[in-house]
């Protein structure tokens, strides 16, 4: 955060559609990212290049390779670093220029919403036929888009609660969770479908005949032991 507060101090006058820039350029020219603010939409500026760079490049070829020889052209190349550090550094006034056209470039895909006071890219956040952005005035596609899901939430729990799931399934029997013999999870039918037991055991009165809970000692209609 220091450092983005650093290099945007360092930089000519505010950036009034975003404050979310990146400087990307190296020693061979000029460049910068800019962020819409609501949607992070990258907008990047046209490359400058950096001709004071470039000659100094060349005069370091050449220093290196006949530096020995010719000592007058070793003080021309540092004659030449020092002006390009001057005039085509990080912090020189060509630099300085360069980022000057780099938001004349970039600002065009950028509009001030009169509704909300914000800026916004003109690519994602911009209603042209209205002249406010997307928050303020949605675009009617998107609107509709979202009415019709909305819509079809609706009608497919409605289509749901019309259907019959149970039609298959005796409410009468008592439902298990888990098979009495090996505790097997179940899923619903008659059976374990692990090994095979009878999910709804029943008993009868060896007497009277009478259906009996399972594990009942005593028959609850005439009382015979089991």
């Amino acid at each position: 955060m220091l450092a983005d507060y650093e290099e945007h101090r360092n930089m000519p006058g505010p950036v009034v559609f975003t404050s979310y820039y990146t400087d990307e350029s190296n020693d061979n020219g000029f460049q910068w990212e800019f962020h819409c603010d609501r949607c992070r939409t990258t907008f990047r500026s046209p490359f400058e290049q950096n001709y004071f760079s470039r000659g100094r490049g060349a005069l370091r070829v050449v220093r290196d390779l006949f530096g020995d020889q010719f000592r007058a052209l070793d003080k021309v190349s540092n004659a030449a670093e020092d002006f390009s550090n001057n005039w085509g550094g990080q912090g020189s006034s060509t630099k300085d220029k360069a980022f000057a056209k780099a938001v004349d470039a970039v600002k065009q895909g950028f509009r001030l919403c009169g509704g909300c006071g914000s800026w916004v890219c003109t690519q994602v956040c911009w209603n042209e036929q209205v002249g406010q952005c997307t928050q303020c005035s949605p675009l009617v596609a998107h609107q509709i888009a979202q009415a019709q899901a909305e819509a079809r939430g609706v009608q497919i729990r409605e289509a749901a609660y019309q259907q019959n799931y149970v039609q298959n399934i005796d409410m009468g029997a008592p439902a298990r969770v888990n098979c009495p013999t090996c505790n097997t999870p179940t899923t619903g039918g008659k059976f374990c479908g692990a090994c095979g037991t009878s999910l709804a055991p029943s008993a009868h009165c060896t007497e009277c005949g009478t259906q009996q809970a399972p594990g009942s000692v005593f028959c609850s209609n005439c009382g015979h032991r089991q």
